[in-house]
């Protein structure tokens, strides 16, 4: 314990802050996209080239799949492949229809890249807007983030208050950006915050 303590603590004073807490955790994240991002670059950079295609891409991940028709009804993975399509095009900014590294990590962490951040939020809309109408209404946004019964009045509050910022009663494309995709820095302050508040006895 006392070495992850040091490792935090970088100005050697012996107490851990909320700013060394959120490097800590910025750090973790990059971490564990970088480990991630490895792991299947190897298992899709099948030739070695520093490139993975599309449709090479598309045939490792969904190539044992597409061939049986029930496990197809089951997942629908043609879905999920036309999807993932939209975001590798995305990610692909100079259109060779292949992704080095920093495209192919842009693909798979897409909150991450500006660029990227539009794909994000329609894939959310795509999700959550059963009506169709492009919007996010309250009781999709209801049913999409509540599983406890007990919570439902506090996420219609933060929906009024918080999400819905031009209270018509729905969140456009903007304000569902601002939900799914705040900024990093405040990813590491909610978790710095919430470390602080649990081993913080005093």
């Amino acid at each position: 314990m006392c070495i992850i303590v040091d490792n935090i603590d970088s100005n050697k004073d012996g107490f851990i802050t909320e700013d060394e807490l959120k490097v800590m955790i910025r750090d973790a994240q990059k971490k564990h996209t970088s480990k991630q991002v490895e792991r299947q670059w190897n298992d899709s950079d099948v030739n070695n080239d520093s490139l993975i295609g599309w449709y090479r891409f598309k045939n490792v991940t969904y190539g044992s799949y597409m061939d049986n028709p029930q496990i197809e009804a089951e997942y629908n993975f043609t879905h999920m492949m036309l999807r993932d399509e939209r975001r590798f095009r995305v990610a692909d900014r100079n259109r060779d229809s292949s992704a080095d590294k920093l495209q192919f990590t842009a693909f798979l962490y897409p909150e991450s890249y500006e660029h990227m951040q539009d794909v994000v939020v329609q894939e959310t809309i795509d999700d959550i807007n059963k009506s169709g109408d492009g919007f996010i209404d309250l009781n999709e946004y209801i049913e999409d983030n509540v599983k406890d019964p007990d919570w439902v009045e506090t996420e219609r509050q933060q929906f009024s208050e918080l999400r819905d910022k031009d209270k018509d009663g729905k969140m456009d494309r903007q304000e569902t950006m601002e939900w799914i995709l705040p900024s990093d820095s405040i990813h590491a302050e909610f978790g710095a915050k919430h470390l602080l508040s649990e081993f913080d006895t005093n």
